[in-house]
């Protein structure tokens, strides 16, 4: 039988070790190398205990996981909990990953937070939340090779951010009947990749900042409330944005050498700025329904623009 009393689980281990704990507060701690540690509540806050869960892992060491390794199996694991929930990862080291999910945890009295940090190199993190209200979600990632994928699911008064620094990192998140609040994603080094799919979004849809060489990023927002801004800085920038409904306004700015600009927004209250200074630029900007107002400023050689309003 699962208990109902706050415990804490602390492990201090140095070499290979694993450790799984189930309970309304969970603090594990592992030092060493090889260290492996999940974490799942269940159904522990019933409607007359305002209390909430929580389970907090900290990892100081190398080939860290919470979770199998590669996010096979599950890291932290909370569902149905009504009084808030807090799930916190802490990595330091090399080849880590992470991984957390929360399903139908309710914010009513409090909020319900997914926060990884990694620090180090070939680090990974998945966080996945489905039926979940009043959710912050935070992955700061410092080093090398860097992924992050980040989901939502039916939740609302969602938010999300990513921070990358270094070298090769990847975002990608997805976001699903989701509203007030969207991603931030900011990536700086090297070959930075972020892809967003929103779907259902009301509020700040997107705000994705790349500082580096070999930046692309690719949004598509359906049945929008508005807003997106994309800048980069570096070379071989790609940008690619999509929005779909209601007031758009869009922003795209990017600085550097052979950067690419698109944007389709349809439907109501159009406004679009794509801004290029550098080389061998294109943009292009299709918007077709309603308000319309565009303006594309492209400074440098080889300059193509390419505009649609119907």
């Amino acid at each position: 039988m699962k208990s109902r009393l706050p415990a804490i689980a602390f492990g201090a281990i140095l070499a290979c070790a694993s450790h799984v704990a189930a309970s309304q507060t969970v603090t594990v701690t592992q030092q060493g190398n090889g260290n492996t540690s999940s974490a799942e509540q269940v159904g522990l806050t019933p409607l007359d205990l305002a209390s909430d869960t929580s389970a907090s892992i900290t990892q100081v060491g190398n080939d860290n996981h919470v979770g199998g390794p590669g996010a096979t199996s599950g890291g932290i694991f909370q569902r149905d909990t009504h009084h808030g929930a807090a799930a916190v990862v802490s990595q330091d080291g090399t080849g880590n990953n992470a991984g957390i999910t929360q399903d139908g945890t309710s914010g009513q009295f409090a909020t319900v937070e997914a926060r990884i940090t990694q620090r180090g190199n070939g680090n990974d993190a998945t966080i996945r939340q489905s039926i979940v209200t009043s959710s912050p979600v935070i992955v700061d990632q410092n080093g090398s090779g860097n992924l992050a994928r980040l989901q939502q699911i039916g939740s609302a008064d969602a938010s999300l951010r990513v921070t990358q620094i270094g070298t090769g990192n990847t975002a990608t998140v997805d976001q699903i009947d989701s509203s007030h609040g969207g991603p931030e994603v900011a990536q700086t080094g090297d070959g930075n990749t972020v892809s967003l799919n929103a779907e259902n979004v009301l509020g700040s849809g997107a705000r994705i900042a790349q500082n580096g060489s070999m930046n692309a990023a690719s949004v598509r927002l359906l049945d929008v409330d508005g807003t997106l801004d994309i800048l980069q800085q570096g070379v071989g920038n790609i940008a690619d944005a999509s929005q779909t409904g209601n007031g758009q306004v869009a922003s795209i700015s990017q600085v550097g050498d052979t950067n690419l600009a698109r944007l389709i927004q349809t439907g109501a209250n159009n406004t679009a700025t794509i801004a290029q200074i550098g080389s061998n630029h294109t943009a292009t900007v299709i918007q077709a329904g309603d308000g319309y107002v565009a303006n594309v400023n492209q400074t440098g050689s080889g300059n193509w623009a390419n505009l649609y309003q119907h």
